[in-house]
């Protein structure tokens, strides 16, 4: 058999049949891969050594290339290869048949950004990781990673310092077990039950802070208006309305009177104040202000000066009650008009 000639070489890989084979042969051999991998055996690496060797006689042979190009070469001859090489004839051509043209393998331009990306996916993947829970099972699962208890008693509550007491009854034992429950079947945490317990106290401090603002606002606003329309029989009104409270209400009225803030409404304080004039006698009155001569209200002044100015003393100057019926208008006035 004749010897091999370059011309040989020349014909059988410089057709574009030839060229492809001669890519696939250097991707194969590692022309462009160390030989040496550490952790392997040496024998890997002569035999590595002896695959490359075997890609470099051929590249070199048709153009004695030297030493130092052979690698922009097989570079050139790779690169060239995978661009005009019909379908896929990059680096998955040598994967099998049945998964060649997988989509999921578009990203990736050669195999050692394969590589990449798996020891990348290995990295996500283990007993510190979860997957998406489907069963009740691995809901559970995924509510212990998180981090919820054992048990609903198991979760530790501290509540804010210092809360109203009528803001730290809403809290008693039963409340909290409740919510305990509640919390354990929705998967929370220690920590995030104890976070909501906190808000849920502090939301519940600034309305009832709110609350009290505006009674107090609404109060000081009734006693100014009461005060207007009472006049100088506003502290003898605010007394009888308390006799009232106590002879028909007592303690546990007045309690919840006061309690509510409803003991200081006007609409209420004048109705006990009627009530006390209509049905309790004189006597029953007694020690309340200026009770021998009880102060009038303005409208109350007004209309009682309307009736005596009607009397025929007060415009007849020689009527022998004249004096007393004008002094008595006036001191009607007077608390009719205070200002």
């Amino acid at each position: 058999m004749p010897d091999i000639t370059k011309e040989d070489f020349q014909v059988v890989f410089g057709s574009e049949q030839g060229k492809r084979v001669l890519s696939h042969i250097c991707r194969e051999c590692g022309v462009l891969r160390p030989s040496f991998v550490p952790g392997e055996a040496l024998e890997n690496t002569a035999f590595n050594e002896g695959m490359r060797n075997v890609a470099l006689m051929i590249l070199t042979m048709p153009n004695d290339t030297a030493p130092a190009e052979i690698a922009d070469n097989a570079s050139d001859v790779i690169e060239t290869n995978n661009a005009t090489e019909p379908g896929n004839s990059d680096w998955r051509s040598s994967l099998p048949e049945e998964i060649r043209d997988n989509p999921s393998f578009s990203k990736f331009k050669d195999v050692d950004s394969l590589a990449a990306s798996y020891v990348n996916l290995q990295s996500h993947l283990g007993r510190d990781k979860i997957t998406k829970p489907v069963t009740e099972s691995d809901w559970d699962d995924v509510y212990e990673f998180l981090g919820r208890p054992e048990g609903p008693e198991k979760y530790e509550v501290t509540l804010p310092d210092e809360l109203p007491e009528i803001v730290a009854n809403q809290f008693n034992d039963e409340a909290l077990s409740s919510f305990k429950q509640e919390a354990h079947k929705l998967g929370l945490n220690s920590a995030q039950v104890s976070s909501l317990v906190s808000w849920q106290a502090n939301n519940m401090v600034g309305q009832h802070k709110a609350m009290e603002d505006s009674m107090a606002q609404s109060i000081d606003t009734g006693e100014t208006a009461l005060r207007e329309e009472w006049g100088r029989a506003y502290d003898q009104n605010l007394e009888f309305a308390k006799k009232a409270f106590n002879e028909y209400g007592g303690d546990e009225l007045a309690a919840k009177m006061e309690s509510s803030g409803m003991g200081n409404d006007p609409d209420v304080l004048k109705a006990f104040a009627n009530i006390a004039k209509t049905t309790m006698a004189d006597k029953d009155l007694a020690g309340t202000a200026n009770n021998a001569k009880m102060a009038m209200t303005p409208e109350e002044a007004r209309s009682e000066a309307a009736a005596i100015m009607g009397h025929p003393a007060y415009t007849d100057k020689r009527h022998p009650e004249h004096v007393s019926i004008v002094k008595k208008v006036q001191d009607l006035f007077n608390q009719a008009y205070v200002d």
